[in-house]
């Protein structure tokens, strides 16, 4: 005969503790010792957890911490490595290197990417269609409003040369050219790899008068540029750059012939092409200034000029930006230094009646109204501070609410198993002792379904095998006096219909 399950339920918890096998202890196929060993883990992990439990502040305290840590994990996450897409043409591609190398030294979580397109254009297009974040456009392109100005890379002016009078073109000398309107039927050559363009010539020229199609332009390479001032098929040169930059630079190099320096012309209305054109600004280049030798110009030269813009994107981070523009701005000399002539970097005006918008991060930047992290987050995290109680109070109360939850459960199951042994008590008959047999054994399934969910401790352990143990008692020892007083009766029935036969 089979113990009863109240009995299976009492030693599967024995074994639980001291390493019998018991009736409950191993699997088929697998070792008992295997089997405790893996069930003593478990005990042991669920016992831990239950004792931390108990302690509801410290749960309280520690759940509030955890919670403070995901927050500011979250805000560390969004506030981490920016990488700013900067498109820009072959001219520029230099600088975004020198400029990330920069910024990466200084700033582990700021990174430039240089996206390489073949001109200011393409660099304008890469803007509109989202693959840049950033991008090199000079103010004459009309694209560059479309975007915010970060900073001012540079001023570029342009330059129209005559080269120095040299071989005779048809057996007859040159005609001096000092005028821009002296250019009409001319040859006139475009500087490739320069900021010239035959719309800034055509903007010149048509201030003055002079249909480019009058004028025979051409494009010629920097290294190709002595062999046609040598072979006199040109007139003029025009180029635009950095005021100080190799491309004017070396354009008075190649048109200098037989150490005689080449002259140029003046843009004597460039006041009036720069109130006409306000991407322009007329401007007074300091004899000198090209370099060369003689020393180019040799007298103060009227000329326009036009920035080179940095330019984002207006939706693109604030902070970001005005990360970058602090790295940009205080590392102006060694962007100097590291591209000598070709940088010069400004500050864009900040008032409301300026030529141009100045990205808010910028803005931020340029007026010392950068934030901190504290600045940002101060009322964040302020406002935490006073949640994060509220927070811990919910968790200590949901942990006290689930460990009383427990603990009416496991009184009710007691209480059950109590009711049950005072029924065993007082029932009358067979039947009624086969029901709470019945009733018996569903509660013992009932409790061990609840110790899976929850662990008991050592003290509930004993308190439910006690109480079964007298259930179990209580039924057995009910069923025995039932089943004894049945005999009797049925033997005194017996004795008595013997002697009345008798009679």
């Amino acid at each position: 005969m089979s113990p009863p399950l109240a009995m299976k339920f009492w030693l599967f918890r024995r074994s639980g503790r001291h390493g019998a096998t018991g009736l409950l202890s191993a699997e088929p196929g697998r070792s008992p010792g295997r089997t405790m060993s893996t069930e003593s883990l478990e005990h042991m992990m669920r016992s831990r957890v239950r004792l931390f439990l108990r302690h509801t502040w410290l749960v309280a305290l520690l759940g509030t911490v955890v919670l403070g840590g995901a927050v500011w994990a979250a805000i560390y996450l969004t506030a981490d490595a920016d990488h700013m897409r900067i498109a820009a043409g072959p001219r520029d591609v230099k600088l975004v290197q020198a400029l990330s190398d920069l910024i990466t030294r200084q700033h582990h979580n700021l990174h430039l990417q240089l996206v390489a397109t073949s001109g200011p254009k393409a660099s304008a297009e890469a803007m509109s269609k989202d693959q840049a974040d950033l991008a090199i456009l000079p103010s004459n392109l009309d694209d560059s409003l479309n975007w915010p100005v970060v900073a001012i890379l540079r001023q570029n002016v342009m330059a129209l040369i005559v080269p120095a009078p040299g071989a005779t073109r048809k057996g007859k000398k040159n005609v001096k050219i000092e005028k821009v309107d002296q250019l009409s039927g001319r040859r006139v050559g475009i500087v490739t790899g320069s900021e010239a363009t035959a719309d800034l010539l055509d903007l010149v020229l048509s201030h003055y008068g002079v249909a480019l199609a009058k004028v025979t332009v051409s494009e010629i390479e920097p290294n190709k540029l002595a062999d046609a001032v040598k072979n006199n098929q040109i007139d003029a040169l025009f180029v635009a750059g950095a005021a100080t930059g190799q491309a004017i630079s070396s354009a008075v190099v190649a048109a200098t012939q037989n150490g005689d320096a080449p002259t140029f012309i003046a843009i004597d209305q460039a006041d009036g092409i720069a109130k006409r054109n306000p991407a322009f600004d007329s401007v007074d280049i300091d004899a000198g200034t090209f370099g060369g030798i003689p020393p180019t110009p040799d007298d103060s030269l009227k000329s326009l000029s036009f920035a080179e813009y940095l330019v984002g994107r207006k939706s693109f981070s604030d902070s970001s930006v005005a990360a970058l523009a602090k790295a940009l701005y205080s590392s102006r000399q060694s962007l100097a230094l590291a591209m000598p002539g070709e940088v010069k970097i400004e500050a864009p005006s900040t008032d409301k009646d300026a030529n141009v918008v100045v990205h808010p991060g910028a803005v931020a930047y340029l007026s010392d109204s950068q934030q901190s992290f504290f600045d940002k987050y101060g009322d964040d995290i302020f406002y935490g501070m006073l949640i994060f109680p509220v927070f811990g109070s919910a968790i200590a109360g949901v942990a006290s609410y689930l460990r009383s939850d427990h603990r009416t459960r496991r009184l009710r199951l007691l209480q059950r198993v109590l009711d049950l042994v005072r029924k065993a008590h007082a029932a009358q008959a067979l039947a009624a002792i086969e029901q709470l047999q019945i009733e018996a054994d569903n509660l013992v399934i009932a409790i061990i379904h609840q110790s899976e969910h929850e662990e008991f401790d050592e003290t509930v352990r004993m308190s439910f095998a006690f109480a079964l143990d007298q259930l179990r008692f209580a039924i057995a020892a009910r069923r025995t006096a039932i089943l004894d007083h049945s005999g009797s009766t049925t033997s005194a029935g017996t004795s008595t219909g013997a002697k009345a036969a008798a009679a």
